[in-house]
């Protein structure tokens, strides 16, 4: 009887720490996912709004999980890009560049939001503008 109970804590010992750091992987690949099809969103709907011209204007929904940011926007390069954070590790990025849609106001972005997009000659070019609504 104490030989078994030995085996079997054993065995416990080896697998307990692999399930937890597999369940630790699990919660942090379906927070990458959800962020990459928020990023998505943005990305469509800024296209979209970059389609339709000078004046054009689209709104969409997006949610973002506490623990994590989008940030769209910035300074050169990375006005065409939305970048994907976990707990400030960067975890991805998308880059607008067909077409090249340029976000001409950097935004941080958390929670459960609704986005403004409107299309604005920028420097004697169209970029688009995002906005909480």
């Amino acid at each position: 009887m104490p030989i078994r109970l030995t085996v079997i804590f054993l065995i416990l010992a080896l697998t307990v720490p692999v399930i937890v750091g597999m369940a630790e992987n699990l919660e942090k690949d379906a927070e990458r996912s959800d962020l990459s099809v928020q990023a998505k969103i943005i990305s469509d709907t800024a296209r979209k709004t970059y389609y339709a011209g000078v004046g054009g204007m689209f709104t969409a929904d997006i949610s973002v999980n506490h623990n994590c940011r989008l940030d769209i926007g910035g300074e050169s390069s990375d006005s065409y890009a939305i970048k994907m954070f976990r707990a400030d590790e960067d975890v991805g990025m998308i880059v607008m560049d067909r077409p090249p849609v340029r976000i001409v106001e950097p935004l941080s972005l958390t929670g459960n939001l609704t986005l403004k997009f409107e299309c604005v000659s920028y420097n004697e070019k169209t970029a688009v503008k995002v906005s909480v609504i």
